[in-house]
């Protein structure tokens, strides 16, 4: 759907639909190829009034901005808490920093503005109002009114902490887990029949790949199994980057994983790398569809899981949210996961990655339809 903005409360009204929910203390770059958005990036606004500070986040945000390829314009958004006082737009010195940032990397600045608590204005604008725009424009925008229900953000959609299903739910959970664990620690003989609970798992990328299809009640039926299966570091991995891309590449991991446990010594630097460089985002662009059903599927099994069976589906929900460029979403699950375990390893990992402000190479490329 095309929505066309007349003007800077247009923009400001469309926003939050680009970066999935309404930005608090933060910048915005709505990146643009011609006349259409083709990203946006969303960043934490500096605590620092340090012009050496806000020049290196300057810089930063910038040189992330112009990975995308062919941006060629860029509208910048600050969002606020502070008020419009008497002396202008807040944040005045670090919106000056970014617009020389961005003047001196060659991309045109269409425009840079600032929502503040009580009103909104332009800093390109020497017109704006003392006291700014009244946030009612852009309540008021037509642009709200054009975009379909699915498209507004519900900022009550991603509480910091995944909320729990009735507690009859989660003790079923929990009792099965204990029941499953128990199960295949009797298997360690390798004489040991594989009881039918587990017979699902003896093709298991096939298992995680059917759960991307269940309905209500297969996901009753399954979601203890399918937690069980996710608990080690393989399979977690392995299944959430075969829910971002196929079963194929999901079958070739697994195989790459197995080759290694048996020491198997053909493996190829081809195969040591394929696993981390998509974990890092380097590789072909994820299928956003399966992305989309394998966040709502985890986010039912963490409901239903206590504490530390939630760590590795949070990670999960966190990689597949980074995988399509929601790095605010994704922190959240990170921030849960390390509020469970500091030290469990992947969130450290996706913690770091994002801290760092890093994104998927996916996500500064032209996509197919759009090329």
């Amino acid at each position: 759907m095309i929505v066309k903005a007349k003007g800077p409360a247009d923009l400001l009204a469309m926003t939050p639909s680009l970066v999935g929910f309404t930005p608090r203390r933060s910048f915005v770059l709505l990146a643009f190829r011609g006349k259409r958005t083709c990203g946006a990036m969303r960043f934490d606004l500096p605590s620092s009034t340090s012009e050496a500070v806000l020049k290196r986040i300057a810089t930063s945000a910038v040189g992330t901005l112009c990975k995308i390829s062919g941006v060629d314009g860029v509208v910048v958004v600050i969002y606020t808490d502070e008020a419009i006082g008497a002396g202008g737009l807040p944040h005045g010195d670090f919106a000056d920093v970014l617009g020389r940032r961005l003047q001196f990397s060659g991309i045109e600045l269409r425009e840079l503005l600032c929502q503040a608590s009580d009103g909104w204005g332009s800093y390109c604008d020497a017109e704006t109002p003392n006291g700014g725009h009244p946030l009612s424009d852009i309540a008021n925008s037509q642009v709200v009114a054009n975009l379909p229900a699915e498209a507004l953000p519900d900022d009550n959609e991603i509480p910091a902490r995944v909320p729990d299903a009735p507690a009859v739910d989660k003790k079923r959970v929990s009792q099965a887990l204990a029941h499953y664990r128990r199960l295949a620690a009797s298997l360690a003989e390798e004489t040991a029949t594989v009881p039918a609970e587990l017979e699902p798992l003896e093709d298991i990328n096939r298992f995680v790949e059917e759960a991307l299809e269940w309905d209500e009640s297969a996901i009753r039926a399954n979601d203890a199994l399918l937690l069980f299966v996710l608990q080690g570091p393989p399979m977690r991995d392995m299944t959430m980057l075969q829910w971002a891309s196929t079963l194929a590449t999901g079958d070739v991991l697994l195989e790459e994983a197995e080759r290694w446990k048996r020491g198997d010594r053909d493996i190829t630097m081809t195969d040591v790398h394929k696993s981390p460089n998509l974990m890092l985002g380097h590789g072909p662009r994820p299928d956003p569809e399966r992305i989309e059903r394998g966040i709502r599927l985890l986010l039912t099994v963490v409901s239903r899981a206590e504490k530390t069976e939630r760590l590795a589906p949070l990670c999960m929900l966190a990689w597949l949210n980074w995988a399509l460029g929601r790095g605010s979403r994704a922190g959240r699950f990170i921030d849960e996961a390390r509020e469970i375990d500091p030290s469990y390893g992947m969130a450290e990992l996706l913690d770091t990655m994002l801290s760092n402000g890093m994104m998927p190479e996916w996500a500064f490329g032209v996509p197919a339809d759009s090329a």
